[in-house]
């Protein structure tokens, strides 16, 4: 007779069999959750090809035109690198310091979670883990950082399929590439860079032992933060590639006594290196032309105009400017350099731009002065109402406005007679311009310095704009400046040659924007001969040095701005000094005070000549050697003076009667006393009472015509300004031009017709 079985054997045995059981169905479900999930995260392993290609990408640089980089833009300081291009002790380092068993898993490793299980129950907190190189890929680029049991399924098998579809070796270079290793700097080749100021490529093995262990705690564990914690992880590196037999027992001794020597400059290669104003314009251009484009994730390339030893010159010369003129007041200085094609080759928009990021050269409005002269003068000659030779009064000139009773008188010249077109713009005589603009009229003036010299700033159609009274950019009048430099074209300034994106396409490219004769050569080709005296013997003398120089000068009252504007033969550069202070605190945040006693035709002209010299060797400019075309009295720079014929003292307009005109030198003239007969009932009259209409009339008296020193003709024509040529019934916009007799154009408009 059988024993009856004791009780708890049937419950130790029924006990088992449910936990059999449940570890069975654990494991079933366990299973078929697993494969749903690897199933449902196929789709999220393909998107890797696309990070990959992302993580691959360049950031978008701008370059000058040599190719050197200006800037480089992206979300993150990430330089990538391929497989071959990473040195084996990168290599080591890496997969000894994260991954011993890299190159024998299949994207887990449960030997290393077993032991890392072991190690965090023992210490009681958790001091290892047990992630692979392959998981680590997939938490940075695939899932979330949250701390989750889904998410660690999630990375297992992520890590799983990413081994099925990838090599080793592709997964390695994706790891090292997307990692972060602290300081701004993602991926091996930026740290590399930021820590040590080399190539990849040029580590030693101690720096490669060091970086490799940094990204388990980049924030606070790279060597410029915890450098101490940096060297103990670098030493268990070396020991862990010691052991592994990837390095000697002498090539870890020296390793391990190597000090840590890093670079002395922690900040990231992102951002402006090189011509921050420019770049700043060219930024700006960017945002105008691609609106919807995000240049920050790289990859795109911006070919630029800018010439880099160009640009040197031109900052070299705006620092020595304010440094020698200190004393004098002038604080900011500014100046732009572009060719004949309008390629700006330099920008200088102030001083510091550190201290201010305000790009004078392409939002600073500033009265242009002296310099706005040449445009009056130009517009008066194009319609007819002058010519290069004549003479203009230089009157008194006197205008009370009829609403506010307010009186304006312009000072500089008003001393009577008449001078030439030629010496009142060499001298810069301030009256007779203001007399050539009202008899062309201030709102026409305005009109044609718009559309024929391409200003855009707002310019009031009043009197004073003769003396530059509206605020303009430098960059306009480059732009206007271009028109006598080029014999009637105008050049529009550009820097930006063309625009590359991520794969190499070209997704935009710029060709010069040249508006051919704008301007007749009747009136561009003497414009340009008057504005090369003023170099030789006005004004503008300080940038004499300059091969084939010619410009003209600008001052505004007092003294607050100087300019020189100017051209060679190959080269308009406009430049620009004041005494400008800024402070973020103030409303508005420049403040603008008098120079002490400065002049165009000082500080801003040497400044324009001492950034010319050295461009015009850059680029190979030579002397032409030609001597200019002279449009005044004489050589020795005469000038008509009324005379009163009672006293033979110089006549006082409106008062003396009978006058002559007499010409003589401007010495002369000045030691000539007013008309002492008369200068009684002058002084005794309020001077707020001398009209426009008691001056000398606009036009030399008949009994004694101004001095013709040319016997050339000149037709003038109806132009049709897009073509050039003859316009036509069709032609939606025409211009009266005038033309040397034999030099007009014989073709009718071909661009307009039926």
């Amino acid at each position: 007779m059988k024993k009856p079985k004791r009780r708890w054997i049937r419950w130790v045995k029924r006990a088992l069999w449910t936990f059999a059981a449940v570890i069975l169905l654990t494991f079933i479900s366990g299973s078929v959750y697993v494969y749903a999930l690897m199933r449902s995260l196929e789709g999220r392993v393909s998107q890797l090809s696309q990070i990959e290609a992302e993580l691959r990408r360049n950031p978008t640089v701008i370059l000058a035109d040599d190719g050197t980089v200006l800037y480089t833009m992206a979300a993150e300081y990430r330089e990538p690198i391929s497989w071959n291009n990473l040195p084996k002790v990168v290599i080591d380092a890496t997969v000894a310091a994260e991954d011993k068993r890299y190159w024998e898993h299949r994207g887990i490793d449960f030997l290393a979670i077993l032991r890392a299980m072991i190690v965090n129950l023992r210490s009681g907190s958790v001091r290892q883990g047990g992630s692979t190189i392959t998981q680590q890929v997939a938490k940075r680029l695939l899932t979330t950082s949250e701390r989750t049991l889904r998410r660690k399924l999630e990375d297992a098998c992520l890590a799983l399929l990413i081994e099925r579809q990838y090599t080793k070796e592709q997964i390695l270079t994706l790891y090292l590439n997307q990692v972060f290793y602290g300081s701004g700097a993602y991926g091996i080749k930026a740290a590399a860079d930021i820590y040590f100021g080399k190539d990849v490529s040029k580590l030693t093995l101690s720096e490669a032992a060091l970086l490799a262990r940094i990204p388990r705690r980049p924030s606070e564990e790279n060597p410029f933060v915890n450098p101490k914690v940096a060297k103990t992880n670098r030493d268990l590196v070396l020991k862990i590639m010691l052991e592994e037999g990837k390095i000697t027992q002498e090539e870890y001794e020296k390793a391990i006594s190597s000090p840590i020597r890093l670079s002395p400059r922690p900040a990231t290669q992102m951002g402006i290196l090189r011509a921050p104003y420019f770049v700043t314009y060219v930024l700006e251009e960017m945002r105008k032309e691609f609106p919807n484009e995000d240049f920050a994730r790289g990859g795109y390339v911006i070919e630029t105009t800018l010439n880099i030893k160009a640009q040197q010159a031109a900052e070299k010369a705006v620092a020595d400017t304010l440094k020698r003129e200190r004393r004098r007041r002038v604080r900011e200085g500014a100046i732009v350099v572009m060719n004949y094609r309008g390629e700006i080759l330099a920008m200088v928009g102030g001083s510091d731009f550190k201290k201010s990021q305000y790009n004078i050269i392409t939002h600073g409005h500033r009265q242009p002065g002296s310099a706005f002269k040449p445009f009056v003068y130009a517009a008066a000659m194009e319609y007819g109402i002058i010519h290069p030779r004549s003479v203009v009064s230089n009157a008194p000139f006197v205008w009370r406005d009829p609403y506010t009773g307010k009186v304006w008188k312009p000072r500089g010249g008003g001393s009577g007679g008449w001078v030439s077109i030629q010496t009142a713009i060499v001298r810069s005589i301030n009256v007779p311009a203001v007399h050539v603009m009202r008899m062309v009229g201030a709102e026409q003036v305005a009109k044609f310095a718009k559309d024929v010299f391409g200003f855009r700033s707002p310019l009031d159609p009043v009197l004073p704009l003769a003396l530059g009274a509206s605020a303009v950019s430098p960059l306009e009048m480059a732009e206007g400046y271009s028109v006598f430099a080029t014999g009637g074209n105008r050049v529009t300034p550009y820097g930006i040659k063309r625009v590359l994106g991520p794969n190499g396409q070209v997704l935009r490219e710029y060709a010069p924007r040249i508006i051919p004769n704008v301007l007749s050569p009747a009136t561009a080709e003497p414009m340009r001969d008057i504005l090369r005296r003023v170099v030789l013997s006005g004004t503008g003398r300080n940038a004499s040095g300059v091969l084939n120089a010619a410009g003209k000068t600008g001052t505004t009252q007092l003294h607050m701005d100087a300019w020189f504007c100017g051209f060679t033969d190959e080269l308009i550069a406009i430049a620009w000094v004041a005494n400008a202070t800024y402070d973020p605190k103030r409303n508005p945040p420049w403040k603008y005070e008098p120079m002490a006693g400065v002049f165009g035709g000082q500080v801003a002209t040497r400044l324009w000549a001492d950034a010319l010299k050295p461009i015009q060797k850059i680029i190979g400019e030579k002397g032409n050697n030609k001597t200019p075309k002279f449009y005044g009295g004489s050589e020795a720079g005469e000038i008509s003076v009324s005379i009163c014929t009672l006293s033979g003292e110089r006549a006082i307009p409106g008062v003396c009667d009978e006058t002559e005109t007499k010409r003589m030198s401007a010495a002369e003239a000045k030691k000539i006393p007013v008309c002492s007969i008369h200068r009684e009932i002058r002084e005794a009259s309020p001077k707020d009472e001398i009209r426009v209409e008691d001056e000398m009339p606009l036009e030399p008296p008949p009994e004694s015509p101004p001095p013709q020193a040319s016997d050339e003709k000149f037709v003038t024509l109806e132009i049709c300004p897009e073509s050039g040529l003859r316009a036509t019934i069709y032609c939606p916009v025409k211009r009266q031009t005038k033309f040397r007799a034999g030099e007009e154009p014989k073709l009718s408009c071909t661009i307009h017709g039926q």
